[in-house]
């Protein structure tokens, strides 16, 4: 009974079954893909920026694998040294107003493969792989010139930001505090408010 051929009524379900699997499998993919673009707009609007804590194993984890399999990194020290005011002149809430800005700004201008992370209340670090010494600097001044326009250009803000940055490369079996340290002792001030295109 089962190797019986099926009748023209069987044959013509079989046929509207197959296609209609063939569609519901097109429409996975379809699907599918739509979360990946809504995915990539998601992270692309609402960039992530890790705690002091994640952004330690983050770095701590890219570290060791430049360290096992070869590769240099750079980490940017940045500081908004001024914000303390701005919370004095115009309460906490425009602090914390001043401090998203910030991590937009810096968020928005770095590659997907880059961590960034908010180290204190005034304070971020950015960990750039692949990136030596000097692209590590000229990016630096590029993310500083973003953060001074967020700020500047926000209505009711009187406060001109004091953007400082610095910069290191690791070297072998060196870790993130070694390296922010080095950054935050070489730091320069922010001379021309203005991002530098490029890196």
């Amino acid at each position: 009974m089962a190797d019986s051929p099926l009748t023209g009524k069987q044959q013509l379900i079989w046929q509207n079954m197959c296609s209609e699997l063939v569609q519901a499998r097109m429409q996975v993919k379809e699907l599918e893909t739509r979360l990946k673009t809504l995915e990539r707009q998601n992270a692309d609007e609402n960039p992530s920026v890790l705690t002091r804590p994640e952004f330690n194993r983050e770095v701590a984890r890219m570290l060791a694998f430049d360290e096992r399999y070869g590769g240099i990194s750079s980490v940017l020290y940045f500081d908004i040294e001024n914000l303390d005011t701005l919370a004095t002149q115009h309460g906490h809430q425009a602090a914390e107003y001043a401090v998203r800005c910030v991590s937009d700004a810096l968020a928005h201008n770095i590659r997907r493969s880059d961590i960034l992370g908010r180290l204190a209340t005034d304070e971020f670090g950015v960990l750039l792989p692949r990136c030596d010494n000097a692209n590590a600097w000229k990016k630096g001044e590029q993310l500083a010139g973003a953060v001074f326009e967020s700020l500047a250009a926000k209505e009711g803000l009187t406060l001109r930001p004091t953007v400082t940055y610095g910069a290191y490369t690791f070297q072998d079996k060196e870790d993130l505090a070694t390296g922010l340290k080095r950054a935050a002792s070489n730091v320069t001030r922010l001379a021309t408010p203005s991002a530098v295109k490029g890196v």
